[in-house]
């Protein structure tokens, strides 16, 4: 039998994050938007491999409970998500999230595809330094 990890309520997440700066607050907007990416992305291949498997029903049948679970974890990350935003307006802060998606949008227009101004010839994204790294020969 598996072991359920006990997830904090929506109540006490609102009331923890009003302890912490600005700055966490996005990073934590950030990691959940990672994290949701990565479950879509899972249900994803996971739908693809239930369709294309030769597995029994009940593998099956096991495959889309996990995918049945992984959309309810998206639902109560979406629910920290707009908990943060109202957490970041309640400071009378602007919720950048939207801007930046903006933002990315209208560069991504550009016509270079990668969401990067292309100045001079040049497509490497601002601060890319893995060229310049492996020419240095600095490995991270």
């Amino acid at each position: 039998m598996a072991i359920e990890p006990l997830s904090i309520s929506p109540t006490a997440f609102a009331e923890a994050i009003t302890e912490l700066p600005l700055s966490a607050l996005y990073n934590k907007v950030f990691e959940l938007r990672n994290s949701i990416a990565h479950l879509h992305r899972s249900n994803s291949e996971l739908r693809l491999f239930v369709l294309e498997s030769t597995d029994s029903e009940q593998d099956k049948k096991e495959l889309e409970d996990y995918i049945t679970e992984n959309e309810g974890v998206i639902v109560s990350m979406n629910e920290r998500v707009a908990l943060l935003r109202i957490e970041v307006e309640r400071r009378g802060q602007e919720w950048i999230e939207e801007k930046v998606k903006v933002d990315a949008d209208a560069d991504g227009e550009s016509g270079t595809g990668n969401g990067h101004e292309n100045v001079n010839g040049d497509t490497t994204a601002p601060g890319d330094t893995t060229q310049d790294a492996q020419e240095d020969g600095v490995y991270l």
